[in-house]
């Protein structure tokens, strides 16, 4: 019991901790909404509600009562500390948690692949949430115009339904978006060329918005499509709607700067920049969602074209083909390497005693097996029905012994349990070759090893040798068998 409270009680601290950074985040977005508003009237830009919204779906253990509440407490006291008034301030306030709710009712209800952006449906399933969040507050909150700013409920809806959806269109995406993970880093060494064409796209964004800066006019808000949907081609969603939000946060700035006050008295031409903005979000980030679909789809079909169907290692083909390139940088970089050729012993009484299912799932587990010893830049293939091969790369001939005696110790202390209750117990032999640098094929290597495999099968199996004769090693233990 003490166990399952210690436990809980790190879970249970995180969580307070997140919905506090939460409360935090919000009450600094409510202020910077605050400052926005123009005399007598709504805030031009209200970040506040789709940040709560994106939030609350990219980690979903934030959607808690606690949340909620902490979140109805920035919202409030942020306002207060502005010199709102009482009414005015619990009234805004539930119109936007009554926003966010209707999109999150909605949004959480998609699967993950369609949440996260990963998905040719994405961008329509993400507009529909952001309409009907923009619709929930505007509804709630537009009795607030003639209430407080003397102004008609239909204009006051209008306005605030097109600011919440131009922030919608333009945050939401940026936080369901955000790798998993830790996220990609710069390299600090690439080739020139290669990079300045990856940042061509960005440098052409940069140079349409300048020029839209320079020329001004109706058309300015379009001259950075092209660039966007570039960009959308070139990178990741993630950076596609970072820069999305980017661009319209300029172009907001940009345009109202002495322009346009975003009140009822400019209802036509904050309208329409509004809902311009969201729309021209919505171009690239379709764009960039089909992308990441297409390149989800491409990784399944190479990894199911490369990978054993069965095993999840690569398939000999792709062994030899990803072995023998790796084996020529590492000739050409002077480094050395060793391949290992690795057999289960017995394997076909294994088959014949407990059926072909027993045999597949003691080759799955036995893959499973190796995999934990060796690497992660190590490749392990499939080379045959009960035949594995490994290149270690970089790895001298001391090196190489000692990942095979630790192949053959894991594999012998690995017990697999069948349906019927039996466990089996088995053994590997393993060849080993090694490579001083010098060029050799993979498929000579190979050889070498195959040669120093059956060399162990026939001394009686369950241990590993190198390539000559004279360097074969005892077995660790001796065999065990189902």
């Amino acid at each position: 019991m003490s166990r399952i409270a210690s436990a809980s009680s790190p879970r249970k601290t995180l969580l307070l901790a997140s919905s506090l950074g939460l409360g935090l985040c919000l009450f600094l977005a409510c202020l910077i909404g605050i400052l926005s508003r123009p005399e007598g009237f709504l805030a031009a830009l209200w970040p506040a509600n789709a940040l709560l919204l994106g939030l609350l779906l990219r980690w979903p253990a934030l959607a808690r009562a606690s949340s909620w509440l902490l979140a109805a407490v920035a919202m409030v006291l942020a306002d207060l500390v502005m010199g709102s008034s009482l009414l005015s301030t619990l009234w805004l306030s539930a119109a936007n948690l009554c926003g966010v709710a209707c999109g999150w009712w909605f949004l959480r209800r998609l699967d993950a692949p369609l949440l996260q952006l990963r998905r040719q449906l994405s961008a329509p399933y993400l507009l529909t949430g952001c309409i009907l969040a923009a619709a929930g507050a505007a509804l709630a909150g537009a009795g607030t115009g003639p209430y407080l700013f003397g102004v008609g409920w239909t204009e006051s809806a209008l306005m605030w339904f097109s600011n919440e959806l131009m922030n919608h269109m333009l945050i939401v995406p940026v936080l369901l978006s955000i790798p998993r993970g830790a996220l990609p880093r710069w390299r600090p060494r690439f080739a020139p060329r290669a990079a300045l064409l990856r940042l061509l796209p960005l440098l052409c964004l940069i140079a349409t918005e300048t020029t839209a800066i320079a020329l001004g006019g109706p058309g300015a808000l379009a001259f950075s499509v092209p660039s966007l949907l570039w960009c959308a081609l070139a990178y990741g969603v993630f950076t596609t709607t970072l820069l999305g939000l980017l661009v319209c946060s300029w172009k907001i700035f940009s345009i109202s700067l002495g322009v346009m006050d975003f009140t009822p008295n400019d209802l036509e031409q904050a309208l329409s920049l509004r809902l311009g903005l969201a729309l021209l979000s919505l171009g690239p980030l379709a764009v960039a969602c089909t992308q990441a679909a297409r390149s989800e789809l491409l990784d399944r079909l190479n990894r199911a074209a490369s990978h054993d169907s069965l095993t999840d290692v690569l398939m000999r083909g792709a062994f030899m083909a990803h072995g023998q390139r790796l084996l020529e940088r590492l000739q050409h970089e002077n480094r050395p390497s060793a391949v290992l050729m690795l057999d289960l012993d017995h394997f076909k009484r294994v088959n014949d005693l407990h059926g072909h299912a027993a045999g597949d799932a003691l080759l799955r587990a036995f893959a499973k097996t190796v995999g934990r010893v060796l690497r992660p830049l190590d490749l392990l293939g499939r080379v045959g029905g009960e035949e594995f091969a490994v290149l270690l790369p970089g790895v001298r001939a001391a090196a190489a012994e000692q990942v095979a005696a630790r192949i053959c110790a894991a594999v012998r202390a690995q017990r697999l349990a069948l349906p019927q209750g039996t466990v089996l117990e088995v053994t590997v032999s393993i060849g080993l070759a090694c490579s001083d640098g010098k060029q050799q094929t993979l498929d000579a290597l190979l050889q070498r090893a195959d040669a120093a495999l059956y060399q162990v099968k026939a001394a009686g199996r369950d241990a590993w040798q190198r390539c000559r004769a004279s360097e074969l090693r005892p077995a660790l233990a001796p065999a065990m068998h189902a």
